[in-house]
Parts: C-alpha cells; sequence; structure tokens
C-alpha cells in the first residue's frame, strides 16, 4: 500500500551528497547503528542493520567515483513493522540533478507490503521524519509548498481567492480555523511540519472577521469555529469545480492529524509516486552509461559494433518501457478524468435539486430529482464506482424515496477502504430497491411480490440463523427518535471479505412512505 509520496527540488550546500548524508544519518538514527554515507553514495547491493532490517543503494556514478550528467541515485530502507507481524516498512529517497550547479530534484515513497490478505490492521497515515530533516538543511526551492504558515484575513481574502482558482495551482490548500475559546484544534506550525512539499497550510486568524472573509471567498472555500477544510486544485477550466474536504470541529489533535494528511495524500500520492525515481530507473541510467564508455574506449573495432548492438537493444527496451510507462499514466488520468466528470455530475445534480425545491417551494424529503440526469448518471455509473459514490449518488436521486443514515455512510466508507470491488452491483441493487421495490410497496402491494424484483439470490427477509443480543443490538438503527430493527436485507457474496461482499440493512417506514438504510458495507455478526 501507497502511504506516502512526495516531490522536493533541493539546493543543498555540498549538493546530492549532503542529502545521502542525511540519509546515512536517518536510517542509523532509526536503526541505533553506525551507516557510512560516503559507502551509501557508492551505491550498496544489500546491507543488513543488527536489527534485521536492509539497506541498499543504486547510483550512476562510475566506479573511480567520478560524477556523470545527469546523476541519479536511490536507497532503499525496509524494516518490519514493529506493531503489525507480516507487514514491512519500505521507505525510497531518489536523486537527481541534471547538471553539478542545478538544483537537485529529490524524491520520496513510503509504502507497506503484506505477506498475506490476512494481514488486516490499519495502516496509519504518515510521513517520514526524513522529509523535516531535508527541509531544514537542505535549502528547498521558495515555490515549495507549506514552507511557512499563511494567514487568511480580510484584505488577504481576494488575493487567497485567486489563489485557490488558479489554473496552475497543483496542490491542495489545507485552511484551519480557530475555536469558540481562540485556540486552533492542531498547532498549524505542527500541520505545515507533516504537510510540507504537499500543501499549503493557511490559518484563520481567531480575531479575524470570518463571515467577511466568507463573502469575498464563498463559504466552499472557507472553515469557521475549529473546523479544517481541505481545498484541492481546480479541474481543467471549470472554475466551480474547485473541490473541498471539510473536517468538522470536536476531534482531538492526535485523530485529526492523521486525517488531514489522508485527505491530502489521498490525492497527491499518485502524481508525486509517477515522478519517484527509483532503483530499477538508477539501474538502467547506469548499464547505458556504461555501455557507452565501452563502445568509446573499444574504438571502433568488431568489441565496438556488438557493445553498439547491446546498445541499440538497450535503447529499444528503454523505450518500450518509457511507452508502457506513458500508457499507463494515460490510462490513470483517464480515470481520473473519469471520476472527477462522476464528482461533478454529482454537484450539478445536488445543485438542480437545490433549485428545484426553491422554485417550486417543495419540502426537502419529498422533493423529485428531474428524470434526464438520472439517465444520464446511471450511464456514468457503468464504470466501477466505489461503495461511497454509489451511496451519494442513489441518495442524491432518490432523497424522496430513501434514507441512508450516517452508520450507513461509516460502513460504506470501511467497505472502500477495504477495497471494495462490486459497485456495479451494488448500484444495480440500490436502484432496484428505490425504483421497482419501492413503487411496489408504495403501490400496497405485499412483501412477498416486491421483494421477487431482487430474484432468488440477493434478498433476504431476516437471517439465516437466529441472532444473539450483540448481533441484534447491530441490526438496531436510531431513526426519528425510534428504533429500527433491520433484518431485511439486500445481499452479494458470502467471504467475510471488505472488498467482495455486501450487506444493505433497510426498513420500510410505511406512514413516511421511505425505505430506511442502516447499514450499507460488510456482512454483519450474528
Amino acid at each position: 500500500m501507497l502511504i506516502y509520496a512526495n516531490s522536493l527540488v533541493l539546493k543543498p550546500m555540498g549538493g546530492p551528497d549532503k542529502i545521502i548524508q542525511l540519509v546515512a544519518k536517518w536510517v542509523g538514527q532509526r536503526t541505533c547503528s553506525y551507516v557510512d554515507g560516503t559507502r551509501l553514495a557508492q551505491g550498496i547491493r544489500e546491507f543488513k542493520l543488527k536489527d534485521g532490517s536492509t539497506l541498499s543503494s543504486r547510483t550512476t556514478a562510475v566506479d573511480d567515483n567520478q560524477t556523470t550528467y545527469p546523476y541519479l541515485f536511490c536507497a532503499r530502507f525496509s524494516h518490519g513493522d514493529a506493531e503489525v507481524p507480516g507487514r514491512r516498512r519500505t521507505t525510497e529517497v531518489g536523486l537527481r540533478q541534471e547538471a553539478a550547479d542545478q538544483a537537485v530534484e529529490c524524491s520520496l515513497l513510503l509504502k507497506t507490503d503484506e505477506i498475506s490478505v490476512l494481514v488486516t490492521a490499519p495502516v496509519r497515515p504518515t510521513r517520514p521524519d526524513l522529509v523535516e530533516q531535508l527541509i531544514k538543511e537542505c535549502n528547498p526551492v521558495e515555490q515549495t509548498p507549506g514552507l511557512m504558515v499563511k494567514r487568511l484575513t480580510e484584505e488577504s481574502a481576494p488575493a487567497f481567492l485567486c489563489e485557490v482558482e488558479r489554473v496552475e495551482r497543483d496542490f491542495p490548500i489545507v485552511l484551519i480555523s480557530s475555536t469558540a475559546y481562540d485556540a486552533y484544534p492542531v498547532d498549524p506550525e505542527r500541520l505545515r511540519s507533516i504537510l510540507v512539499g504537499l500543501a499549503d497550510v493557511v490559518e484563520v486568524p481567531a480575531m479575524a472577521d470570518t463571515f467577511a472573509i466568507e463573502n469575498i471567498v464563498g463559504r466552499r472555500y472557507m472553515a469557521f469555529g475549529g473546523a479544517v477544510n481541505t481545498v484541492f486544485p481546480r479541474w481543467g477550466e471549470q472554475r466551480s469545480l474547485c473541490k473541498s474536504s471539510l473536517i468538522l470541529p470536536g476531534k482531538t489533535a492526535d485523530i485529526l492529524v492523521p486525517e488531514i494528511l489522508a485527505t491530502v495524500t489521498h490525492r497527491t500520492n499518485l502524481p508525486h509516486s509517477w515522478r519517484h525515481i527509483s532503483q530499477e530507473m538508477v539501474s538502467q541510467a547506469r548499464l547505458r552509461a556504461q555501455l557507452a564508455r565501452m563502445i568509446e574506449q573499444a574504438g571502433g573495432g568488431e568489441q565496438s559494433v556488438e557493445l553498439d548492438e547491446y546498445m541499440k537493444l538497450l535503447e529499444t527496451a528503454g523505450e518500450e518501457s518509457r511507452a508502457k510507462d506513458d500508457e499507463i499514466r494515460g490510462m490513470r488520468a483517464e480515470h481520473d478524468q473519469k471520476e472527477r466528470e462522476f464528482q461533478a455530475t454529482i454537484e450539478s445534480l445536488k445543485h438542480v435539486r437545490r433549485g428545484y425545491r426553491a422554485n417550486d417551494e417543495v419540502r426537502d424529503d419529498s422533493a423529485q430529482a428531474p428524470e434526464p440526469p438520472r439517465e444520464l448518471v446511471a450511464a456514468v455509473l457503468k464504470g466501477s464506482p466505489g461503495l461511497q459514490q454509489v451511496q451519494e449518488l442513489i441518495s442524491t436521486l432518490y432523497a424522496d424515496r430513501l434514507v441512508f443514515l450516517k452508520t450507513a455512510a461509516s460502513s460504506a466508507k470501511e467497505s472502500d477502504r477495504g477495497g471494495f470491488s462490486k459497485g456495479a452491483i451494488a448500484c444495480e441493487l440500490l436502484l432496484k430497491l428505490a425504483t421497482d421495490y419501492w413503487q411496489a410497496l408504495a403501490d400496497g402491494k405485499a412483501e412477498q411480490q416486491a421483494k421477487a424484483v431482487f430474484g432468488q439470490s440477493n434478498y433476504a427477509a431476516n437471517e439465516a440463523q437466529a441472532l444473539t443480543n450483540d448481533g441484534k443490538q447491530r441490526r438496531t438503527f436510531m431513526y426519528q427518535g425510534r428504533k429500527l430493527v433491520m433484518e431485511k436485507h439486500l445481499k452479494h457474496g458470502v467471504k467475510d471479505s471488505l472488498a467482495e461482499t455486501l450487506r444493505v440493512y433497510f426498513e420500510w417506514v410505511a406512514d413516511e412512505r421511505k425505505i430506511v438504510i442502516g447499514h450499507c458495507g460488510k456482512h454483519l455478526p450474528f
């Protein structure tokens, strides 16, 4: 699992050697061992440290330690997770310098590997301590996000709005507001040190006129009363689709900081990982450089011709590899674009619904979404949406028929984190629930007739075995001040798997003509 990826542009005194020495010092402190920075810079195939961790490095420097340009280097530090048996953490640091007097591009990547699917303990969002050391000692360029905490006041609000909507901005902005007691939920400076290189941190001072600021920047880009708002870069040329993610107040700093980091890295990890300078990339560059030197030294003989052929084959292989990388990036970009269009459609539907209610003076719980957008979004969903996306779309389109409780949203989120892969099936079942099944009950038909729309295997009126007290409690949900025991459920899959199994527990509330959904996610224990 990819936990953290970052790309920094540094201008250290001493060039790449300064960064390599910091890497060696950092590994030494982590393992209580001595790591020779000079040896690390020369390349290490694999060095086992006394705590069981391993360190390796690759470099394009030739055997006589003469630096050639472009210069590439990558170190990989791998160790077992102290808290989770069967999980291994790997940190990679890659360097690239095009010429001796130019800045150094530094990429960092943190990931985990598990020995099997039985290792299911959650991964805590974090970033390597090395990042903070690099920022302090290696002179990052001034364009690096998060070098200092910025302030949002009434005077700076117009400039803030321009920065938010700037087309070239490719990093999130994390806006943190103070509580009613004039204190921030987390120290802005601490948050900045965690997000440096990934996002800008902007604080709203306690004495700021937040209502005046909101009038300038809009509610979407504002935070109040201890809330934290993450504003992502714009999507293409659409001015209105600068998406934001709001974390409401009430959480402690120990909970809030990992949640903010996870929100940011969810959007930044892939772009930064594509720019990562890996050991494989360094090894290929070194091999090409060695072949070029051997051809030059051969001086045109038969050996030179043979080496030249090898060089051409290597270049061809490199071009094919780069072409595949470009193809993968294109597919990823296409996937991201479809997801953005999907989210944009949901946002536009919300605006349509709000306008429909305002014009016709219809209550929120009885407004109906227009038919044409339903058909449009149904077409969008022919891909593989996440369970949360499906739930948000269905709840938007059929708010007059379905009620998703907060417990349903949290269970869907848990399934998505577990890699839920049955989005199309979930969409099909929830659409039948909101249309054919709801219509049958609304027309006064019996439950036996209504459930026929799901076929034999996707619906159950109750559980297959008697419920324990705990099992019954898990299926009891609060709605409008009353308890609803939900044994009716839609189902798919039988494995104890977040990725492949779906259970939707619901109850028909006849006096409101609504279906209330209390759980939408994994199978609940009996």
